[in-house]
């Protein structure tokens, strides 16, 4: 049984290792650089200084982001809603509290009570 398993992880460690090879072999085309510019072919590559760099990498993010805020907050700016931290607390809830309607059935008054809907006990 364990002869089996050595074969397997042998077989998948040499299977891994002719993987890797072939590709750090192959690897080496992928890394060739501007071939010279002749009259027809390749144009040279372009200069690019770091204001340009700045305004690209980190312009056109802050700009998309700026229209994104907008698009959010603008429709309730429009309707003059008032946006600061204050504005947005929630007024209190009880969650299963009492209730004023008509209808409800009433607490009990002692443990033996059948008033009150639902019970249980250990």
């Amino acid at each position: 049984m364990t002869s089996t398993v050595v074969r397997r992880l042998l077989a998948v460690c040499s299977l891994l290792g002719v993987s890797a090879l072939l590709v750090l072999t192959s690897a080496g085309s992928a890394s060739a650089d501007t071939p010279e510019p002749r009259p027809g072919s390749w144009e040279p590559k372009p200069e690019i200084d770091l204001l340009q760099a700045l305004l690209l990498f980190g312009g056109i993010p802050l700009l998309v982001f700026v229209v994104i805020t907008l698009l959010y907050v603008g429709p309730a700016l429009a309707r003059g809603e008032n946006l600061s931290p204050n504005a947005l607390q929630a007024e209190n809830e009880w969650l299963g509290g009492p209730r004023k309607s008509a209808g409800e059935l009433a607490a009990p008054d002692s443990e033996d009570s059948k008033a009150g809907g639902a019970g249980g006990s250990w």
